[in-house]
């Protein structure tokens, strides 16, 4: 893959950010689907921007027609509201224009505590998912099951909860199914999700699939 072409969705989001900006730094050309273009305070000649909302289908197929290598999406957790799942919706229409424009690739970063993870955490964690986050969790757990329905080569990202340190860490512990018997901190780095979604797509690691995350104690 020379030169990869990454589509971001949610890059001007805290993670998306990391994401767009390393991407850059490792040689990407990156495209982010934006609301506002004036939120992403970044210009470089490898990076393009698809002003659009993630309820707009018309706006979604134009910036996948652009044809990435891959889709990394970085949405934030949203609100279910009135019945709508608007992270749900939204990803239903990524995946739409992915299968008309022929693109496979896909990184997403959801939560711990979306789908089979829910209820994994130290005590905290698991009050957090109950009774703060359960609405999210369930857009973010509705995200999974359509994306593991669809067409797509997908590697899913679990974090807990995500902090702002500038570290980028590289001994995060990943696993899927019941919860690892050792101690674990519940937090990981924004930029260490970041490298972790972008080695998905431009190396061997992190090959199709869901991972929980969390540092190791």
């Amino acid at each position: 893959m020379s030169t990869p072409h990454l589509l971001v969705f949610g890059g001007t989001g805290k993670t998306g950010q990391h994401l767009v900006r390393q991407a850059l730094e490792r040689g990407c050309r990156v495209t982010a689907f934006v609301r506002d273009p004036a939120r992403l305070d970044l210009t470089h000649p490898q990076l393009a921007t698809v002003t659009g909302d993630l309820a707009d289908a018309t706006s979604i197929d134009r910036a996948v027609a652009t044809r990435p290598d891959a889709v990394v999406s970085a949405l934030g957790i949203t609100i279910k509201q009135n019945g709508i799942s608007p992270l749900a919706d939204g990803t239903r229409l990524i995946l739409a224009a992915m299968a008309r424009h022929g693109v496979r690739r896909l990184v997403v970063v959801s939560s711990l505590g979306a789908g089979d993870s829910r209820g994994q955490g130290n005590l905290l964690a698991r009050l957090i998912q109950k009774y703060l986050l359960r609405r999210t969790l369930d857009d973010k757990t509705a995200q999974e099951a359509l994306i593991a329905a669809a067409p797509v080569d997908a590697t899913v990202f679990r974090p807990p909860q995500l902090t702002d340190t500038g570290q980028v860490r590289d001994d995060i512990v990943l696993w899927s199914g019941p919860q690892p018997r050792r101690r674990l901190t519940w937090k990981v780095p924004r930029a260490t999700v970041a490298r972790y979604a972008l080695d998905a797509v431009l190396t061997d690691r992190h090959p199709p699939g869901t991972y929980n995350m969390s540092e190791p104690a």
